[in-house]
Protein backbone atom coordinates (compact mmCIF):
# COMPACT_ATOMS: atom_id res chain seq x y z
CA UNK A 1 0.00 0.00 0.00
CA UNK A 2 2.72 2.72 0.96
CA UNK A 3 5.32 1.31 -1.45
CA UNK A 4 7.95 0.77 1.04
CA UNK A 5 11.56 -0.24 -0.23
CA UNK A 6 12.21 -2.34 2.99
CA UNK A 7 10.44 -3.96 5.13
CA UNK A 8 9.10 -2.77 8.64
CA UNK A 9 10.75 -4.77 12.12
CA UNK A 10 8.04 -6.53 13.11
CA UNK A 11 9.44 -5.60 16.80
CA UNK A 12 8.28 -2.10 15.98
CA UNK A 13 4.73 -2.29 17.06
CA UNK A 14 5.96 -3.60 20.23
CA UNK A 15 8.65 -0.82 21.07
CA UNK A 16 5.58 1.66 19.70
CA UNK A 17 3.12 -0.02 21.85
CA UNK A 18 5.07 0.00 25.23
CA UNK A 19 5.70 3.63 24.81
CA UNK A 20 2.31 4.85 23.44
CA UNK A 21 2.43 8.23 25.10
CA UNK A 22 5.67 9.17 24.06
CA UNK A 23 4.85 7.99 20.51
CA UNK A 24 1.59 10.25 20.49
CA UNK A 25 3.17 13.41 22.31
CA UNK A 26 6.05 13.33 19.34
CA UNK A 27 3.12 13.01 17.07
CA UNK A 28 0.79 15.45 18.29
CA UNK A 29 3.69 17.67 18.25
CA UNK A 30 5.02 17.13 14.78
CA UNK A 31 1.04 18.17 13.57
CA UNK A 32 1.28 21.23 15.87
CA UNK A 33 4.36 22.10 13.82
CA UNK A 34 2.86 21.44 10.52
CA UNK A 35 -0.32 23.20 10.50
CA UNK A 36 1.82 26.45 11.91
CA UNK A 37 4.22 25.97 8.76
CA UNK A 38 1.10 25.66 6.39
CA UNK A 39 -0.59 29.31 8.39
CA UNK A 40 2.85 30.42 7.88
CA UNK A 41 2.79 29.82 4.08
CA UNK A 42 -0.57 31.18 3.93
CA UNK A 43 -0.19 34.30 5.28
CA UNK A 44 2.86 34.96 3.50
CA UNK A 45 1.33 34.16 -0.24
CA UNK A 46 -1.92 35.60 0.75
CA UNK A 47 -1.96 37.01 -2.70
CA UNK A 48 -2.84 33.14 -3.64
CA UNK A 49 -6.49 32.59 -3.29
CA UNK A 50 -6.61 29.12 -4.29
CA UNK A 51 -4.49 28.93 -0.84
Amino acid sequence: MLGLKLLTDPRWANIAESNLEEILSDHAWCEQKAASNAITLITQNSEHQDL
